[in-house]
C-alpha cells in the first residue's frame, strides 16, 4: 500500500507542508532545517497504528516539546485552536490525525496528546462523506462495518491514543484494520546502537530474524537470515564493493551468534566487538535494506552518518536496489549521495530550508 502523499500541520518547524511522494524519496538540507521533523512526524502516524502515540509524543518531551511554537503566520485565523495535523494518501485510502492540547485543570498529565479528530475515507471520494470509513470526534467514533453499514464504536476511547490502538474485533471493520495493519507494517531505521556495550557487538541468541530491529540490536541473527533467505549475491557485491578484500560471515557458539570479519593481511578474524562504528552501521543498512521480508515502506533517516564517503557509492546502489521492493523515504545532509542515487534510478528529491523558524520544502526534481 504505497504513499501517494504525506501531510503534516503544527509539528515543531512544521508548519504547514504536503509532499507528494514517489517509489524512492530523498529529503535533504542543511542542519535546522526540519529534516529529523518530518521524518518523526511520519514515523508518529506509525506509532499511532502501533498503539504507542502517547508514548512516542512522550518520548519527545511531550505536547509542548513537539507542536509548532511559531506563533500566528500570515493566513492563519485568529483564535484558532492550537492542533497537529498529520494525514497519509495512500493507494485506495486517506487517514488523517488531528491532536491537541489536554484541557487545563482536569487532569496532572499536562504533557499528553488529545486526540480530537482522527478520520479514514476512500481515495478518489475528495473526503466526501460518501466514502468515509472511520470518523471520530474525541471519545466518539462510527465506523464502516464488514456489511458497508456506518455504526457507532461500541466502546468509549480513551483520549490520548489512536482509535487504531484501541480497535477490538478488528474482523468487523476490514478495511480500517488493513489500512492499521500497513501503516503498523511501515519501518524506520534512525540511529544505531553501536556503543561498546551495545547488544550487537555482543554474542546473541540466535534466532531467525528476517527483520532488522530498529536499534540493530539482533544484527548477527538477521544477517545470517539473510544468507539462507534472501539475496544473498546482492549482499556479498556490496559488501565487497564498500570493503574491499574482506568476508563477513556469522560464527555460532552454543546457539549463541556473533559477527565475524575476516580481512586480508590480518591473521585472526575480529569480532563485532572490534567492528568500527562505521562499519556496523554499514552492515545494519545492508541487512535492513536487503531484508527477506521487505516492508510497502522505510524511511532511513541520515544513513550517511559515520560513514566515510568510499561508502558512499556502495550505500547508494542498496537504496536503488531496495526501492524496487520497498517505498523509501531518505532524508540525507548528502547531495553526493543524492546525485549517485539518481544514477541508479528515478528519485523525487526534495531540498529543505527554514524561513523565519518554519520548514520549508522546495523540489529539485520529482519522478515521472
Amino acid at each position: 500500500m504505497a504513499i501517494r502523499s504525506v501531510s503534516i500541520q503544527g509539528f515543531r518547524s512544521v508548519r504547514n507542508i504536503s509532499l507528494p511522494l514517489s517509489q524512492l524519496n530523498i529529503i535533504s538540507g542543511p542542519n535546522g532545517s526540519g529534516k529529523s521533523n518530518l521524518y518523526k512526524a511520519l514515523r508518529l502516524l506509525h506509532e499511532a497504528a502501533s498503539g504507542r502515540l502517547s508514548a512516542a509524543i512522550a518520548e519527545e518531551g511531550g505536547m509542548q516539546k513537539v507542536m509548532w511554537a511559531g506563533g500566528q503566520r500570515y493566513g492563519d485565523l485568529k483564535k484558532a485552536p492550537k492542533r497537529m495535523i498529520l494525514s497519509a494518501e495512500m493507494e485506495h485510502y486517506e487517514y488523517q490525525l488531528e491532536i491537541g492540547f489536554p484541557e487545563p485543570l482536569i487532569s496532572l498529565f499536562a504533557l499528553d496528546p488529545l486526540v480530537k479528530k482522527e478520520a479514514l475515507w476512500l481515495s478518489g471520494y475528495q473526503r466526501r462523506p460518501a466514502g468515509m470509513l472511520m470518523e471520530r470526534l474525541n471519545q466518539t467514533a462510527f465506523l464502516q462495518n464488514a456489511d458497508g453499514e456506518r455504526m457507532a464504536y461500541p466502546a468509549s476511547l480513551t483520549q490520548e491514543d489512536s482509535l487504531f490502538g484501541q480497535l477490538s474485533d478488528p474482523h468487523l471493520y476490514p478495511e480500517v484494520s488493513q489500512v492499521r495493519e500497513a501503516m503498523k507494517g511501515w519501518r524506520f531505521y534512525h540511529e544505531f546502537s553501536v556503543s561498546a556495550r551495545s547488544a550487537m557487538r555482543m554474542p546473541q541468541v540466535g534466532i531467525r530474524s528476517p527483520v532488522l530491529a530498529h536499534d540493530g540490536a539482533n544484527l548477527a541473527a538477521a544477517f545470517e537470515t539473510l544468507r539462507e533467505r534472501g539475496q544473498t549475491e546482492t549482499l556479498f557485491a556490496v559488501l565487497e564493493q564498500a570493503f574491499p578484500n574482506s568476508h563477513f560471515y556469522v560464527e555460532e557458539l552454543g546457539g549463541r551468534f556473533q559477527m565475524m570479519m575476516k580481512r586480508e593481511g590480518i591473521l585472526r578474524a575480529l569480532e563485532s566487538a572490534e567492528f568500527s562504528d562505521g562499519t556496523l552501521r554499514f552492515l545494519c543498512l545492508a541487512v535492513a535494506l536487503l531484508s527477506p521480508r521487505p516492508p510497502k515502506f522505510m524511511a532511513l533517516n541520515e544513513p550517511e552518518n559515520s560513514l566515510h564517503p568510499d561508502l558512499l557509492p556502495a550505500l547508494a546502489m542498496l537504496i536503488a536496489e531496495a526501492s524496487r521492493y520497498t517505498q523509501l523515504w531518505v532524508t540525507s545532509h548528502s547531495l553526493a549521495l543524492a546525485e549517485m542515487i539518481k544514477g541508479y534510478c528515478a528519485v523525487s528529491h526534495f531540498q529543505l530550508d527554514q524561513k523565519a523558524g518554519e520548514t520549508i520544502a522546495v523540489p529539485l526534481c520529482e519522478a515521472e
